[in-house]
């Protein structure tokens, strides 16, 4: 593994558990000390660390951008709506069920996914009503272990991740393009529900992130995308997502995904909290969740007449559990929509 110079950060989540031994990775986890993002950085730094970078090599064109708002209280901000989607199920794509496949524990697991308490998810079931429908789960399987992780669409034939799901980040070589993992591995399956592959199944045909992840490994900047072979949103729908300046301490959150503590293949949803604690690049929270619900959408639903998205709207990508001190240690968290994360994510979807 390649070292990581001391003024950087790389604590790394549990990309897949083993279904069999999942409450041992756990426990062996060790925690990690995180980054601090209490300043934001430079311009210059932004721009180098949300650096897009692809597994092809190609790193899609500049687009134009939703403009940047400012409201009467002076906070900057900017947002999209998604869209409920036709709701017409399959058959989209082929069957794939990794149900029955051992998962591999990742070696280097540090910040798992946490149930804080009691455990308070529910089970989602029906997935087909949006937008858990917009969720999906992201299967990787390489050399016959199965990986898991989860995924939200935002348009029709693209969807959000954490980066550490698509690459390994910190200048590791996931084995496949541009040191991604390889997009061959990989299996998207919008809303599926245990056995059931409502919208059929799709695949990878572009691998997204930014240097901040893929090169650093810094947790502030665990972000990806997965271009799809399919346009399952046109039926699925998908998520709108936001950013502002202002602080999202309070903030209704809602994360939903498929851990690997379950039933390999079923959606489960942590309502009812709010955001706990703001920072630059991240946002904490106490929903529950546990390994491979990496990239789930922390979303809200914003009434009409809400400032920059209206509906469901994603305000971070869920990433990491409880590790180092204080609020990493007390929190679940994610990688906050930042105006730079945002820009990335809508740029990736329109090119």
């Amino acid at each position: 593994m390649t070292s990581t110079p001391p003024s950087r950060t790389r604590p790394r989540s549990i990309l897949a558990i083993g279904i069999t031994a999942v409450l041992a990775s756990a426990l062996a986890a060790a925690p990690a000390t995180a980054a601090s993002t209490a300043q934001a950085p430079t311009t210059a730094a932004r721009a180098d660390v949300h650096g897009a970078v692809a597994d092809s090599g190609a790193v899609p064109a500049a687009v134009a951008l939703p403009t940047v708002q400012r409201g009467l209280d002076g906070v900057r901000g900017s947002g999209t709506s998604g869209s409920v989607g036709t709701g017409k199920a399959g058959p989209g794509g082929s069957r794939f069920d990794a149900g029955t496949r051992p998962a591999a524990s990742d070696g280097d697991s540090i910040g798992i996914q946490s149930v804080i308490g009691t455990d308070n998810r529910v089970r989602v079931d029906p997935t087909t009503v949006f937008p858990s429908s917009a969720i999906v789960q992201i299967v990787r399987t390489t050399n016959g272990s199965t990986w898991g992780c989860t995924g939200w669409l935002y348009g029709p034939s693209i969807i959000a991740t954490a980066g550490h799901c698509v690459h390994p980040g910190g200048g590791q070589n996931g084995g496949g393009g541009n040191n991604f993992y390889p997009r061959a591995d990989f299996q998207i399956i919008p809303g599926r529900n245990g056995t059931s592959t409502p919208y059929g199944t799709c695949t990878a045909t572009q691998l997204l992130s930014v240097t901040g992840w893929t090169q650093s490994g810094d947790e502030t900047y665990d972000y990806g995308a997965i271009r799809l072979s399919c346009a399952a949103g046109n039926s699925t729908g998908w998520f709108g997502m936001w950013w502002q300046s202002a602080t999202l301490t309070g903030t209704a959150t809602t994360v939903s995904g498929y851990p690997c503590d379950k039933t390999f293949g079923q959606q489960w949803r942590h309502a009812g909290q709010t955001v706990t604690v703001t920072h630059a690049r991240q946002v904490f929270y106490q929903n529950d969740t546990f390994g491979c619900q990496s990239g789930s959408p922390v979303y809200q639903t914003r009434a009409a007449g809400s400032s920059y998205c209206v509906g469901q709207c994603v305000m971070a990508i869920h990433a990491y559990g409880l590790h180092g001190s204080s609020p990493h240690s007390t929190n679940n968290h994610g990688t906050r929509i930042t105006e730079s994360v945002f820009n990335n994510l809508i740029t990736w979807r329109n090119s």
